[in-house]
């Protein structure tokens, strides 16, 4: 009985044993076939791109995946050529699936930019400078931001809060600049360029009762306005387009800026 016992302890160990040379020369196998680019698995014969955007072109993602083409559906490194198309201009996210039993699928969300940068490049949400370079057409009426890089990501958060303010109001920002000390002037759709000094917070404030109070009490008259100066702590000030004509100081009931 013992001796049957301790022929049936060591098939098992036999067999364990076994198994784990198979396991182990099986992955040599699929590492050797990795690195020597043969390969592993079903041969790829499709490709899909699903790109919701349109600054990529589907050759581009065609180039990029060639070298590594012929690995195969399994031995494709997808998290290296995840990588490679992350670090394309407009790719803001990538993703790759293996659909059996030939066939890759790419998803590719595209950048969204929000303002141009000085009229060199696209920033997006978060603050980023994803794209440098001549800027198309068809980016002209993003709003322009113009201020220190280092602060890019502040400059698009004072971007779209001065956004929400203005929702309302039909206006839009076409250009916002933040000059050395930190002050904030607003250019906007309608032509009148608005000095909001220093704080986001304290802008703000100053840019609703640019809304609220100057723009009901001057009506029409705005039109000809070249800039409102709302950085006065009782009033504000405003220059006329025509040549020659002197700053119109006015003192409003508002008790801080």
């Amino acid at each position: 009985m013992a001796e049957k016992q301790l022929g049936l302890t060591r098939s098992r160990a036999r067999i364990r044993r076994t198994g784990i040379l198979v396991l182990m020369g099986a992955g040599a196998v699929a590492l050797w076939a990795i690195f020597h680019s043969w390969p592993l698995g079903p041969s790829l014969r499709h490709l899909v791109v699903i790109d919701h955007g349109r600054e990529i072109q589907a050759s581009q993602v065609e180039a990029l995946i060639r070298p590594d083409w012929a690995r195969g559906w399994l031995g494709f490194p997808m998290r290296r050529v995840v990588d490679r198309l992350e670090r394309m201009p407009w790719v803001a996210h990538a993703s790759i699936e293996r659909v059996f039993p030939d066939t890759l699928v790419i998803t590719i969300d595209e950048q969204q930019p929000i303002v141009r940068l000085r009229r060199r490049g696209l920033v997006n949400r978060r603050g980023v400078l994803f794209y440098r370079g001549p800027l198309p057409k068809r980016f002209a009426h993003l709003p322009e931001i113009k201020g220190p890089l280092g602060s890019l990501r502040a400059l698009v958060r004072t971007d779209l809060a001065f956004g929400r303010v203005l929702r309302s109001s039909g206006l839009t920002i076409r250009s916002l600049t933040e000059d050395r000390r930190g002050g904030y002037r607003v250019h906007l759709s309608s032509g009148v360029s608005l000095r909001l000094g220093q704080g986001r917070d304290r802008a703000r404030r100053r840019l609703a009762r640019f809304l609220n109070v100057v723009r009901p009490a001057l009506g029409a008259k705005l039109r000809s306005a070249a800039y409102v100066d709302l950085r006065y702590v009782r009033g504000f000030a405003i220059g006329w387009r025509r040549p020659g004509s002197p700053p119109l100081h006015l003192r409003t009931r508002i008790p801080n800026g």
